[in-house]
């Protein structure tokens, strides 16, 4: 009986935080890893489809007014890739018009690499911390 109470807290632990990893650098998908060691990354900016949108990227904080990217338009598609250099902070914002109103989506990442020495067949290099999601939750 006292070995159930053991393992059942340990177990839930071991859960969590294994559902906690997605998205993480723990968890490598091999199809995107490359032999050779990447200087760039591609962002992937996750926005709401067929809305007019315009989509930024600011390399450092939004203060510092580094506008590296920027397009408009209604996108038929909900991820805008951009191809940006490794181990520097992007703020990124999409600003969305419906129904006349005008609403702010802020994120930030900071592309990183890292060796994978285990995870996958062979050693390789995979990017983590390339996503932001700057869907609407909802509109008033």
């Amino acid at each position: 009986m006292k070995i159930k109470r053991f393992f059942i807290p340990i177990f839930n632990l071991i859960i969590i935080f294994a559902m906690s990893c997605e998205g993480s650098e723990l968890l490598v998908d091999c199809k995107e890893c490359t032999e050779a060691e990447p200087y760039e990354a591609t962002l992937k900016c996750k926005i709401d489809m067929g809305v007019q949108t315009l989509l930024q990227i600011w390399e450092g904080k939004l203060e510092d007014s580094l506008l590296i990217y920027s397009k408009s338009g209604s996108f038929a598609t909900s991820v805008i890739k951009e191809t940006v250099p490794l181990n520097r902070y992007y703020t990124v914002t999409a600003t969305y018009t419906i129904d006349k109103k005008t609403y702010v989506a802020i994120g930030s990442v900071s592309p990183k690499v890292k060796l994978s020495e285990s995870q996958c067949d062979d050693s390789c290099y995979y990017i983590y911390g390339n996503e932001v999601n700057l869907k609407l939750k909802y509109t008033k």
